[in-house]
């Protein structure tokens, strides 16, 4: 008689139950500024921007200079270092 009431009051709980998914890891070749943060105000090397690549997990990487005239279209597999008059990185931000 008792698990006749114990099991419907299980299957009422069982529906209040919080479930939280794991996020989702960012697709392959999609830019995670973040993490690459840490470079800023450092020369701007060929080995830095490879690092920076790496790091954010970007499938192509591009130095703007001031003097540079880019695309403004956003690609989100991409990282661009923004570097200053003395080469050094001034923001790293994606697209």
């Amino acid at each position: 008689m008792k698990l006749g009431i114990v099991a419907p009051a299980l299957v009422l709980f069982a529906g209040c139950a919080q479930h939280h998914p794991a996020p989702l890891p960012a697709p392959i070749g999609v830019c995670q500024a973040a993490p690459v943060q840490r470079f800023v105000g450092q020369q701007a090397t060929p080995a830095l921007l490879g690092e920076v690549q790496r790091i954010s997990g970007a499938a192509t990487a591009r130095r703007i200079t001031p003097e540079m005239r880019v695309t403004m279209e956003y690609s989100d597999a991409r990282v661009n270092v923004w570097v200053g008059l003395k080469g050094e990185a001034e923001r790293i931000t994606c697209g």
